[in-house]
């Protein structure tokens, strides 16, 4: 077998994760990102639009324009700090945790669907492949402290997910 076809059938089961993920969060009315925007939030209320941007490495502009179309949307409330009226500190609403809650159920079902033949031992030895393929590739370029924190963002949201 070729290496082409086993990256092929990887980058395959990726795109359709990320469509099937996206399809959830689109059906709650959703948009790419804000799960995870919700999850942040609901873990360290209060916080401010720029710890949000920090934590997500995206620029506070961008931050802006999600969290306008999120608090449109009823997701999530935007309150001028009191001590300081040129900062927002955020709060998730009812209905973002409700948004949040069926989000992370609809991931679990896609995600048991994505296992359903499998034992645990093939699901161990999976996991063991997949952190060796990993280790192959990574290299000095992508131990940047960016991007460590980057992969810890995704895994820390992928556990909660879980």
């Amino acid at each position: 077998m070729d290496n082409r076809s086993l990256v092929h059938e990887i980058i395959t089961l990726n795109v359709t994760h990320r469509y099937r993920v996206g399809k959830a969060a689109s059906s709650l009315g959703l948009y790419f990102g804000q799960p995870a925007i919700l999850e942040f939030i609901l873990q360290n209320n209060d916080c401010t639009q720029k710890e949000l941007a920090e934590h997500l490495h995206i620029s506070p502009p961008s931050v802006a324009t999600t969290l306008k179309r999120m608090e449109k949307a009823g997701f999530i409330k935007r309150v001028e700090d009191e001590k300081d009226t040129r900062k927002k500190r955020l709060t998730v609403t009812e209905k973002g945790e409700n948004a949040l809650h069926n989000f992370r159920k609809l991931c679990d079902e896609t995600d048991s669907q994505l296992f359903i033949n499998f034992t645990e031992e093939e699901k161990e030895q999976l996991m063991s492949y997949l952190k060796r393929l990993n280790g192959n590739i990574a290299d000095s370029n992508l131990n940047c402290d960016c991007f460590k924190k980057l992969l810890e963002n995704q895994i820390e949201e992928s556990e909660r997910l879980k």
